[in-house]
């Protein structure tokens, strides 16, 4: 059964085109430093070794909640 769930992990992921609200981060000397995935109103965003480091919501308010890697609040953006 593992091997079913990271097959269909794997599928999904290579489905997604690059264009489609993925995007790559790179430090001051052009080394990779992360990535982000955008999916609707929420983004969550990777280490350079590929690992869930958190994410960020907008809401409907026009502020943006911040999520550490556990899932805790960490803060949140003031309305522009």
């Amino acid at each position: 059964m593992l091997k079913v769930l990271i097959a269909a992990g794997v599928v999904s992921t290579l489905a997604v085109p690059a264009s489609a609200g993925q995007r790559a981060f790179y430090d001051r000397s052009g080394a990779f430093a992360g990535s982000a995935s955008s999916h609707g109103n929420s983004t969550s965003y990777y280490s350079r070794s590929g690992s869930f480091a958190g994410s960020a919501v907008r809401n409907s308010n026009g502020t943006t909640t911040f999520y550490t890697r556990s899932g805790s609040y960490a803060g949140s953006s003031s309305r522009r």
